[in-house]
């Protein structure tokens, strides 16, 4: 929650609990999964980037994957 918070600038935890909490009450665990999902996507590709020393971005051209 504290990166959700970050990520939509809210001071304190309880805007974002107050505001977002209804939103997900059944589908928490696959909104934690879907980000980690997106993060470890993130994560590989940021590694095979620095691994291979890919100078085009993340592999998505020289824009990157996005």
């Amino acid at each position: 929650m504290k990166a959700v918070q970050r990520m939509l600038g809210h001071a304190p935890a309880a805007l974002t609990l107050d505001t977002y909490a209804d939103l997900f009450d059944d589908d928490l665990n696959a909104v934690a999964d879907r980000l980690d999902d997106a993060a470890r996507h993130v994560r590989d590709g940021l590694a095979g980037h620095l691994r291979t020393g890919d100078q085009n971005g993340l592999g998505g051209g020289p824009s990157g994957p996005f």
